[in-house]
């Protein structure tokens, strides 16, 4: 067991201590009492810190870092017991690098299965792929009184391959109905995960990223 921080988007004064500072609080922490936030890292910032952490009492911010991916596939469960913007439990906002830094890809949650309390907002992460994809409604608690506060922006800057590398939904696979336009019509087309997700719900884009 772990503390989290309420720092919510303020900028840290020294980057390098803000960094240590949360790998000293989340190395090896399996359940944050407070909030999980994670804010300002670097496009090179190693996060394998936080991949011991299953479960958040509070929210999850996830915000203003240049940082491609984060380690936290053994997040199973937040329970929104504080929220961010006093409604969302889950934040994912401002995650662009400047150019040439890529920014927030995916999410990677793929063992995230419940969202006791609170909503989910993912806005402004131009690099971010597969957030439409997620049955969110499958995530929150049926008693989750912030389930119809889901803000989803999608607008981004590159195309999404889908698990295996899959631009095009259901090409090649023989499923009726599911035949897609020519990859790459479009220069930001949206993910697919039906190639090896069947459900067509996924979090990135390997095979083990599929919703469940």
């Amino acid at each position: 067991v772990c503390t989290g921080t309420d720092m919510k988007l303020l900028r840290p004064s020294s980057p390098e201590s803000h960094y240590e500072t949360l790998r000293h609080l989340y190395q090896g922490c399996q359940v944050v009492q407070g909030n999980l936030e994670l804010t300002y890292l670097s496009a090179d910032a190693d996060t394998s810190f936080l991949k011991d952490i299953k479960e958040v009492q509070g929210y999850v911010l996830i915000a203003e870092s240049q940082v491609s991916g984060l380690e936290l596939q053994s997040l199973r469960i937040i329970r929104g017991t504080q929220l961010f913007q006093d409604r969302y439990a889950l934040a994912v906002v401002g995650n662009a690098g400047p150019a040439g830094a890529p920014g927030l890809r995916q999410l990677g949650m793929r063992h995230l299965t419940e969202i006791l309390k609170g909503g989910v907002l993912i806005e402004r992460n131009p690099e971010l792929c597969f957030q439409e994809t997620i049955m969110w409604s499958d995530i929150f608690h049926r008693h989750n009184e912030f389930r119809g506060e889901v803000q989803v922006e999608t607008t981004r800057t590159r195309s999404c391959e889908g698990p295996g590398g899959v631009v095009a939904p259901g090409r090649g696979l023989g499923v009726p109905g599911l035949l897609a336009p020519p990859a790459h019509t479009s220069p930001c087309a949206g993910p697919d995960c039906r190639a090896l997700c069947p459900e067509g719900h996924c979090w990135g884009e390997s095979k083990w990223d599929c919703q469940t």
